[in-house]
């Protein structure tokens, strides 16, 4: 079965779905290719299907192989043990996956995404967040790439942690150019180079939103540093939201083109991450802070009932209290499934 899922990753743009689909109709993959007319009738293209025959009958699933061995990349194929389960909550696992160094198939992951051009304070934030979070034993994954990605993963690093670069290129392929050093440290430090396209893979423009699929699907968070309106992370933030995972994004100056996204997201509902150590103590599955604890959910939590829809602001007013320590608690209170947003910048008590 590897010979084929290694051919369907080579040909196929959503070579995920579709073994997924057999998978649930209960036809074998090696079917697909010894019965023309069948491949036919689930929709693959004659010149598809005789490319794809071809190359099962060619030396080049074994060749592939061979170019992984002799580099010390393993490959895992869908349906096996190690494959993340994260990745199955996407509409596109990869048929296989290529792996340099080690994985870790943990949903309490962090995702750290975020532009190339980011600032100074985007670039702190992420490094400061993955410096963070790996010396609270939380693993980083992002996408290996420079501004916010890169900084998250040397801040990861700084941190002693486990971090996992997901590449839009094969694994074997320094991109961007700079970042051998950093993808260096990576392997040496025990994390992984981590990418579902072939050996060789050059870093092709399509290649990268299929990269940031896996991103969200491969942990339970996902953060949005800087990012613009458009751009990578705002993909990884809408499919980690169809997949129902958890978004935070850093509020930024409204000015900043590379702030506007992540800005935007968190009008649409994302949690605003507005103090890294609160972010990381939530995750550690610690008790909240001792402020919050005396000062503020209790009294927010019976505000919120009193008041029905209300917003940030009335809130802070009624129950005495700072809006960050209200937003502080109104968090803990979502995470614990006491109360939800109804509607944009409103808060309401879950019956």
């Amino acid at each position: 079965m590897s010979r084929e899922l290694l051919v369907v990753n080579r040909l196929s743009d959503r070579g995920g779905a579709f073994v997924r689909a057999l998978r649930d109709k209960g036809i074998n993959l090696a079917d697909l290719w010894s019965d023309r007319d069948l491949a036919l009738s689930l929709g693959v293209k004659r010149a598809l299907w005789q490319r794809g025959k071809d190359l099962l009958n060619s030396s080049w699933p074994e060749e592939e192989l061979d170019r992984c061995a002799a580099v010390g990349v393993r490959t895992i194929f869908f349906g096996e043990r190690d494959y993340p389960s994260g990745l199955m909550d996407t509409d596109d696992p990869p048929p296989v996956l290529y792996l340099r160094g080690n994985l870790k198939d943990s949903l309490s992951s962090v995702s750290v995404v975020g532009t190339r051009r980011c600032t100074p304070y985007g670039t702190q934030v992420a490094g400061s967040l993955g410096r963070k979070l790996a010396e609270a034993d939380i693993s980083v994954v992002s996408g290996g790439a420079s501004g916010v990605d890169g900084a998250a993963h040397s801040g990861a690093l700084d941190g002693g942690g486990y971090t996992l670069a997901v590449l839009g290129t094969g694994v074997d392929v320094v991109y961007p150019r700079g970042h051998d050093g950093l993808f260096r440290s990576i392997l040496r430090n025990g994390g992984g180079l981590l990418s579902r396209f072939p050996m060789g893979e050059i870093g092709r423009r399509w290649n990268f939103p299929k990269r940031n699929g896996m991103i969200a699907g491969l942990a339970s968070q996902v953060v949005v540093v800087e990012s613009p309106v458009t751009g990578g992370s705002m993909i990884t933030a809408r499919i980690a939201g169809e997949i129902g995972r958890e978004i935070w994004a850093v509020p930024g100056p409204i000015d900043r083109e590379v702030c506007k996204g992540s800005n935007r997201l968190i009008f649409d509902g994302a949690q605003p991450l507005w103090d890294l150590d609160h972010f990381v103590h939530l995750l550690s599955g610690g008790r909240q802070m001792d402020l919050f604890e005396e000062k503020g959910i209790s009294p927010v939590l019976s505000g919120v009932k009193r008041s029905g829809k209300v917003t940030l602001d009335e809130l802070a007013s009624r129950v005495g209290l700072s809006v960050p320590e209200v937003m502080a608690s109104l968090v803990s209170l979502e995470m614990e499934g006491k109360v939800y947003r109804s509607g944009p910048g409103r808060w309401s008590a879950v019956p």
